[in-house]
């Protein structure tokens, strides 16, 4: 029972990616997989770059594996416990490990968030959710040091200047970014960094052209696909454990909103646990269904909904936008491209749509959503990762204050 209490503790994120690092000393020869992680920190990371196709599976796995549990000892030296909002940062982390997200990109935009606090002369621990997403923008610094053909004496410093900058001021900003949208758009700090995004872009584009290319792996859809299987199911057999009767509480969980800022640890980490897993199982349908193939960047968006799965998302509140979005893809030209694709599994952010104003708003937000997002994209130039929470944010924004004025808000019953 003890072990279980440790397990449930952690919400096996420990367990599962130190199994993880594990593996991947065994998939390749030690010297090929450190060549593919060499090639992984050296890509310009800029978006959409698919890190399995740059350094292959087990480099790639490396990458995820050892960003993760670092940002978990991180988080042991805040002296944080797990909660609803940090897992879902945690698993956020781990999906754009696979497309943008290094070991090495992420970091100033953490010192400067870490300068921010010293500065303010408020605790660390208060902005552990902005810092730990912080890491969606760090393809910019990749890019200024990569992309851009600069010196190495040059692009070195000014990327890290240029991290810490967008650190110390991110805070601030992502507070104001929450208001824009009411709270209806879980990705928040992606639309916060997509704006940040857009001046940069600006900046950049005034001196150089923004070479962006769409190369993706499909070669390991099978393996990713039967390893979300197992993770999902794992996660819903300890749920059962726990608790045996862990499924007369998912009713309660299913009736809230997902409006920022929704822990479902509030109901439970046995049910959180289970509504992870079926969240899991949930993507994969959508896998099947729309006959998807599994690569770094749809991998990415797969671990993100299981994340928000503690922090938001569940199955009655995320269908709708999902839907939403499918009717978009078959009404419309629009081609069924890598583009699209992601964005049908990143409208998930807009859930709190449908939980809150209901079935049809949500179908709406999804619809929207789909048409946006690649407008997004040509905005913030791809040096944030988090598109989809960009164009959410709009779409939340419009979307909430038409519907509050038809359904005047009311205090929710979370619990």
């Amino acid at each position: 029972m003890n072990i279980l209490k440790l397990m449930k503790k952690n919400m096996l994120l420990p367990i599962i990616f130190g199994i993880l690092f594990i593996i991947t000393f065994a998939i390749e020869p030690v010297d090929q997989m450190f060549a593919g992680f060499l090639r992984i920190l050296t890509s310009p990371s800029i978006l959409v770059t698919d890190y399995l196709y740059i350094g292959g599976l087990a480099a790639t796995l490396f990458n995820v594996s050892l960003t993760v549990l670092l940002n978990l000892l991180l988080i042991r030296w805040m002296k944080l416990k797990m909660t609803g909002p940090i897992f879902a940062c945690l698993l956020t982390i781990a999906g754009f490990a696979f497309f943008g997200k290094n070991l090495f990109n992420a970091l100033p935009m953490y010192f400067g968030i870490y300068l921010y606090a010293k500065v303010s002369k408020t605790p660390i621990q208060s902005y552990i959710l902005v810092l730990l997403l912080s890491s969606g923008i760090s393809p910019i610094v990749s890019y200024i040091i990569f992309g851009m053909n600069l010196q190495l004496f040059i692009g070195i410093p000014l990327a890290v200047f240029t991290g810490v900058l967008i650190g110390f001021i991110l805070p601030l900003f992502n507070v104001h970014a929450l208001k824009f949208h009411q709270g209806y758009n879980l990705y928040n700090t992606g639309f916060s960094m997509g704006v940040l995004s857009m001046v940069l872009t600006g900046i950049i584009t005034s001196f150089v052209e923004i070479n962006r290319s769409v190369d993706v792996s499909n070669f390991y859809h099978q393996e990713l696909f039967y390893a979300t299987l197992i993770v999902s199911i794992f996660f819903i057999v300890f749920a059962f454990l726990i608790n045996r009767k862990v499924y007369q509480k998912y009713s309660a969980l299913m009736k809230r909103s997902g409006r920022l800022l929704s822990d479902f640890f509030d109901n439970g980490k046995d049910v959180t646990l289970l509504n992870i897993g079926i969240m899991g199982i949930f993507s994969l349908l959508m896998v099947i269904f729309f006959k998807v193939d599994i690569n770094g960047p749809v991998m990415g968006a797969i671990l993100t909904i299981m994340g928000f799965a503690a922090f938001g998302k569940h199955p009655k509140n995320s269908f709708p936008v999902v839907l939403g979005a499918a009717l978009a893809i078959w009404l419309t030209p629009i081609d069924f491209t890598l583009g699209p694709i992601l964005a049908l599994f990143f409208v998930t952010g807009l859930a709190p749509l449908a939980g809150r104003f209901g079935f049809i708003a949500g179908v709406i937000g999804g619809f929207l959503h789909l048409l946006i997002t690649p407008l997004a994209l040509s905005f913030q130039g791809g040096f944030d990762l988090y598109n989809n929470g960009f164009a959410a944010g709009f779409v939340a924004a419009i979307l909430s204050s038409l519907f509050i004025a038809i359904k005047p808000d009311t205090p929710e019953k979370e619990m």
